[in-house]
Parts: C-alpha cells; structure tokens; sequence
C-alpha cells in the first residue's frame, strides 16, 4: 500500500530500456553493435572463399580420378571383349573434337575399336563403334598452374604443361593411348600403328584455380593419381 493507502498499480509489459548515456542502450553501444556485424559479415566472406576454394579443389581431383576411371574401363573391357580400345583425351586421333552420340563435345571418350586385325579396327571413330563418353565438372582444364616437374614415375616424354605427357609409336606427342585385349597400354600413331610393350606409359596433368592433380598410367597398365603440394607430388 503507498503512503496516501492506495494499492500500488500493476506494470504490465517489458520494462523501457533504461539510457545510460547518448547513443547507448544498457549493454551495448551502437558503435558495438555495428562492430559486430560487420565481424559476423567479414567472417562470412572469409567462409565462402574457403568454401569456393575447396570446391575448386575437389573438382580438379574428381577430374582425374575420371581419367583414372576411363583408363580401368579402357583396360576392363578390352580383356573382355578381346578388342583393342583406346582412351582419347580433347581430341581424336585425326585432331576433332571428341563428341558423345548427341554431337555433344566431352573432354574424355573411350572407343571399342574392335578386334585386333578387322576391317574397322583403325583407331578411328566409326559410325555404330561403341563409344564411352567421360565428362568433366566445370572450372577444370588441361596443364598445371603450379607444379614445377611431372610426376616422378610419368614415363611419357611430352611436357606435362600441355595436360599430356603422351607419345604415339613414332614419339610424337598425342592425347591417347591404346590397349590391347591383353589389357597392356600401347603407344599409337595416327596411321594406326602400335609401339611394343612398354611404350603405352604417360600421365594425364589437369588443374584448378587453386590445385594440379595427375593421373599416370604404367607401362603394364596400372594406375595412380597425385595432387601437387607443398612444392611435390602426393
């Protein structure tokens, strides 16, 4: 009850932020608050770019990993099927760009190019030959931004920079690679005609805004893939 014996009114609400000062609320001062944010909007960016530059990186890894995956099928269904099969890489083997059955260009194709010594079998892409079409992710292209040397084990003479270290039977560079229905890698020329065992080694070299990555292929057919850093291959 108050002095003059009135019951004291009831408060109903939050009660008004109480000022203790120009421009400030109890807590926090407008300055704080806009430090705050524009932290919160700082970190944010920062986040974003090492998102963005980790999906650069996984995207370049992805890439050769489907070049190792073109290199086993290639391998694969040759033993299967007893006909040689080759991998192309941006080209064919007459210089035009590789296209899946829709005319639509894919970086990475793999032909059955039929059995050793038949009328189609010429390391051309005929009408009704069985093709397999390997496609990229975008952002990924040919080369190395930073890799100072080719793998160590990459047995192929061309330079790395040009995304690869392929040969063909006369030592020409090329973007392909045979195997036989024994599943060996051979080297091929344009004419067709294929180097003995051991020359269809090579590596296939891609990269990133931010990342290099390499597939190589052995001489026997096996294959391994590495990603430059810290001054090397791993």
């Amino acid at each position: 009850m108050s002095a003059d014996g009135n019951m004291p009114k009831p408060h109903h609400g939050s009660p008004t932020p109480r000022r203790s000062g120009a421009g400030r609320l109890e807590g926090f001062t407008l300055i704080e608050v806009v430090i705050v944010v524009a932290m919160i909007g700082v970190l944010t960016i920062l986040a974003v770019g090492k998102l963005d530059r980790w999906r650069e990186a996984e995207a370049v890894k992805s890439a050769v990993r489907r070049a190792q995956a073109a290199f086993s099928l290639a391998r694969s269904e040759a033993r299967r099927t007893g006909n040689n099969h080759i991998v192309f890489f941006k080209e064919d083997i007459a210089g035009n760009d590789l296209q899946d059955e829709d005319g639509n260009q894919v970086p990475i194709l793999v032909l059955d190019d039929g059995r050793p010594g038949s009328l189609n079998q010429n390391c051309s892409i005929d009408t009704g030959e069985t093709i397999y079409p390997i496609r990229l992710d975008g952002g990924v292209s040919w080369g190395a931004n930073d890799a100072t040397a080719k793998v160590g084990i990459d047995e192929g003479n061309t330079a790395y920079s040009s995304g690869s270290t392929f040969d063909d039977s006369d030592g020409n560079p090329v973007a392909w690679v045979m195997f036989r229905p024994n599943g060996t890698p051979r080297a091929v020329n344009a004419a067709c005609t294929q180097g003995p065992l051991g020359t269809g080694g090579g590596g296939i070299y891609m990269k990133s805004a931010v990342r290099d990555a390499a597939v190589v292929l052995t001489p026997l057919g096996g294959t391994r893939v590495f990603v430059w850093g810290e001054g090397t291959w791993h």
